[in-house]
């Protein structure tokens, strides 16, 4: 639906992320969610935006998808923090996203960090608490980094980005993680990926049925994590597992949507990964989270 709020002017890669926010907004509307978010149905009310296109659109099939993809982030994010002690979250394209609010234990501190347009309507929407920060440079202008380094600096750090990396070109990647190991010794990064079936089939018919700018497609995509090890060798494999093949009990999918879902997840298009940057090469061996 059509709001008289806030108005939403965005690029056309940056506009995706209206696409999460109606998706756990509506999750909302279901007698069992598999997430609580009223921050999303809050700012779903609140803009000055056609959400009618998405509802009518093949998009509306991914609902259960995107808000599934919220549950894994937020479970992975909430084990971090209960494991370690003042931790800082750097949330990479963060959009209109409200994991803070989601997973807040009261001792974290997060930075929010996106293009200087998003931002700034997340600013306006989203305004930061105490222990918020927003960055409104690319992930890529690594001047950010001094900008943080005041609250980085001897803490644990996890980087997130959902649904973010397949934006950008496979050398894009390989820049952020090499850059990122030379900066930081340790870190864990947790991010979502998809099969190259996805990325060029799916993706790009979704995005053009769905009225989006036909540019916003998924340019990279990588099936096993292992290939982060060809970049940083000292990368360690902490959790990969198809990320539609564990569904929490509390949900509301029919049983096509399930039927769907378990073949996403069987043939892995679909996958959550948690890395860790260690001092010395390891590859460890990769957990499967255990359905809560």
């Amino acid at each position: 639906m059509s709001n008289q709020g806030k108005k939403i002017d965005l690029g056309a890669v940056q506009e995706t992320l209206m696409l999460p926010l109606w998706a756990r907004a509506r999750e909302m509307e279901k007698a069992r969610p598999v997430i609580d978010d009223p921050h999303a149905k809050r700012i779903v009310e609140s803009v000055d935006y056609d959400f009618s296109r998405i509802e009518a659109s093949p998009a509306a099939q991914h609902q259960g998808v995107w808000a599934l993809r919220t549950y894994h982030f937020d479970a992975i994010t909430r084990a971090f923090l209960e494991k370690h002690k003042d931790p800082v979250v750097m949330n990479i394209g963060a959009g209109l996203d409200t994991s803070f609010q989601r997973v807040d234990d009261g001792h974290v501190r997060w930075v929010n960090i996106d293009l200087p347009d998003v931002a700034a309507l997340r600013q306006k929407l989203v305004p930061d608490s105490e222990r918020e920060t927003t960055i409104g440079k690319s992930v890529f202008d690594f001047a950010w980094v001094e900008d943080v380094s005041h609250l980085t600096e001897g803490r644990p750090l996890l980087f997130t980005a959902a649904g973010v990396l397949c934006y950008f070109e496979a050398r894009e990647v390989e820049i952020l993680f090499r850059e990122l190991a030379q900066i930081y010794p340790s870190y864990h990064f947790i991010f979502d990926s998809m099969s190259w079936l996805v990325a060029w089939g799916t993706n790009r018919e979704l995005m053009k049925q769905s009225g989006f700018d036909p540019s916003a497609v998924i340019k990279w995509y990588s099936k096993r994590a292992t290939d982060l090890q060809n970049w940083v060798p000292t990368i360690r494999i902490l959790e990969e597992y198809p990320m539609l093949s564990i569904v929490p009990h509390r949900h509301s999918f029919s049983k096509l949507e399930m039927l769907q879902i378990r073949i996403v997840g069987l043939f892995r298009f679909y996958n959550m990964i948690h890395v860790q940057l260690c001092e010395q090469k390891g590859s460890g061996k990769a957990k499967r989270r255990k359905q809560k």
